[in-house]
């Protein structure tokens, strides 16, 4: 028995299986990527459209694109996710269904000017996505994001709407309880390599990544200092500081133009 066959015993894989695993797993990967260059357009605009005239007029234009290409889009993921037997197509079917009940009601809510509600809809796609890439074992960079996004979330809302007064005991706890959940997640992130090229970052998108993931590990290692400190003030500025960075990061796979 040779390597490859010991392998594929130890995998319970046979050889047409595998030769259909690889490039389903390649082809989604390439077309998760393509998607998410027209969804994080949609999905930044549309929170930045909560608080900026200038992004009202620009998040329908981003969401028309997503809208447009998603179709096509879908059909790719549909093939992709379905590879592999019928269990995983029932299971791809109810994934793409979810997601497309979510752009749906991202449009409603657009279409009646709630920006808050259609960005909270747009948030499931990633979630169901990253979801559905996980369960067929494909490490795509962007899910690590999404993963993170979770805590970092956590710590920037304190930091965004508690005062000084608001910390208690429990509350600096549920605070260093986060961020050592959003720092391990971010040590992940860090330390698995991203080859851009392979998602279709141009030379800007790379400096953008490049330069935010170092203002972001910065603004962790303040945040790490201040939980340690005795200043509520302090922490909480930290806290609030480092969504924008992780903002940068995230919307460097996006392409606006």
């Amino acid at each position: 028995m040779n390597i490859m066959h010991f392998v594929l015993r130890v995998l319970g894989l046979s050889a047409l299986a595998l030769l259909l695993v690889l490039p389903a797993q390649a082809g989604l990967l390439e077309t998760s990527s393509a998607l998410d260059r027209v969804y994080i357009p949609a999905l930044a605009l549309s929170t930045a459209a909560q608080t900026d005239s200038a992004a009202r007029m620009r998040a329908p234009v981003a969401f028309d694109r997503l809208q447009a290409q998603w179709p096509a889009l879908r059909a790719e993921l549909l093939q992709w996710l379905s590879s592999g037997g019928a269990g995983r197509a029932a299971a791809a079917r109810k994934t793409l269904a979810r997601v497309d009940s979510h752009i749906a009601a991202a449009r409603q809510a657009l279409s009646a000017g709630n920006f808050k509600a259609s960005h909270e809809a747009l948030e499931e796609v990633r979630i169901d996505l990253m979801e559905a890439r996980r369960a067929r074992g494909v490490d795509y960079f962007v899910d690590r994001l999404t993963a993170y996004h979770e805590p970092m979330e956590v710590l920037a809302l304190a930091g965004k709407d508690w005062t000084p007064q608001d910390l208690t005991a429990p509350r600096h706890d549920e605070l260093a309880k986060a961020f050592a959940h959003a720092r391990v997640l971010w040590r992940t992130i860090e330390q698995n390599p991203l080859h851009v090229s392979a998602y279709g970052l141009n030379a800007r998108q790379a400096a953008q990544l490049h330069l935010a993931m170092a203002d972001e590990n910065l603004a962790l290692t303040r945040l790490s200092d201040a939980l340690r400190g005795g200043d509520a003030g302090a922490l909480l500025k930290a806290a609030a500081a480092i969504k924008p960075p992780f903002a940068r990061v995230f919307t460097a796979f996006g392409q606006l133009d």
